[in-house]
């Protein structure tokens, strides 16, 4: 269901018992509510709304993309029916210089069964201070304690922004051991402070994690709705990656592999 306007409130009250696949994408609906126990995999997209999945849930695969800037502690606290997947894809949006949403604790309990998980953050903001909401990724890992592989895709989109005076650095990210975490893949890294501060917490804290593989790819995306500026594309190699990556590597103890940049 894409761009249904019109519909203020989508409730399903019978039983769905052959529905598999339910994408919602870009509606006017103020809830979401369906009976379908055998669904496998669920896609919503859209301002932040009340889910709701009524009965005994097979859902195995959710991807979640809440339009706002708090679009990431939104879906970690507020989406009881992902609960029982085994993989997540998380799409949200970072607005600069925010005080981190907390993520912790889950009123409605952890994600014991979530294996794989794929975050993409797009940090708007020109500024490398201002992408500090990637560090709320700490606090969502710990509430997954079973997370075998994580990818995280950091994406910025560029546009003129001034430091504001009562600005506050944010304290570094909290993150608990973790024993289950053995892949982790960051694309869009530019060796930004909350970038490696965030890196350096999983370094630190997943103690099984046999590989750590940085993509430092450049991504700008036009977003003319934000009055973003019209600057392109650009992919290259930021120099000292390598260097941060070779340090850290030999600090942590754990391989880090630094990928060269795709060509287009």
């Amino acid at each position: 269901m894409i761009k249904c306007s019109g519909v203020t409130t989508l409730s399903i009250p019978r039983q769905l018992d052959k529905l598999q696949h339910l994408l919602a994408d870009i509606m006017d609906a103020e809830m979401v509510e369906f009976h379908a126990g055998n669904l496998a995999h669920f896609e919503y997209k859209g301002p932040v709304i009340p889910i709701v999945l009524h009965g005994f849930s097979k859902l195995e695969k959710a991807t979640i993309m809440f339009e706002g800037n708090k679009g990431l502690a939104h879906v970690f606290n507020d989406v009881p029916i992902i609960l029982g997947v085994k993989t997540l894809n998380v799409q949200a949006r970072v607005l600069p210089f925010e005080q981190l949403e907390k993520v912790a604790p889950r009123p409605h309990g952890m994600f014991l069964h979530l294996r794989h998980m794929t975050c993409g953050l797009t940090i708007i903001s020109s500024v490398p201070k201002a992408d500090n909401g990637v560090l709320q990724l700490a606090c969502s890992l710990n509430l997954t304690p079973q997370l075998e592989t994580l990818h995280l895709d950091t994406a910025y989109s560029h546009y003129k922004v001034s430091m504001p005076d009562d600005f506050i650095e944010e304290e570094g990210p909290h993150m608990h051991r973790h024993d289950h975490l053995r892949s982790v893949y960051i694309s869009g890294f530019r060796c930004y402070t909350a970038q490696t501060a965030l890196a350096c917490c999983i370094l630190e804290n997943a103690c099984v994690l046999e590989h750590m593989r940085l993509q430092p790819w450049i991504t700008t995306r036009i977003c003319p709705d934000l009055g973003l500026e019209n600057i392109g594309v650009e992919g290259r190699f930021l120099p000292g990656v390598r260097d941060w990556a070779r340090l850290t590597s030999e600090c942590f103890s754990k391989v880090i592999t630094v990928l060269d940049v795709p060509s287009e």
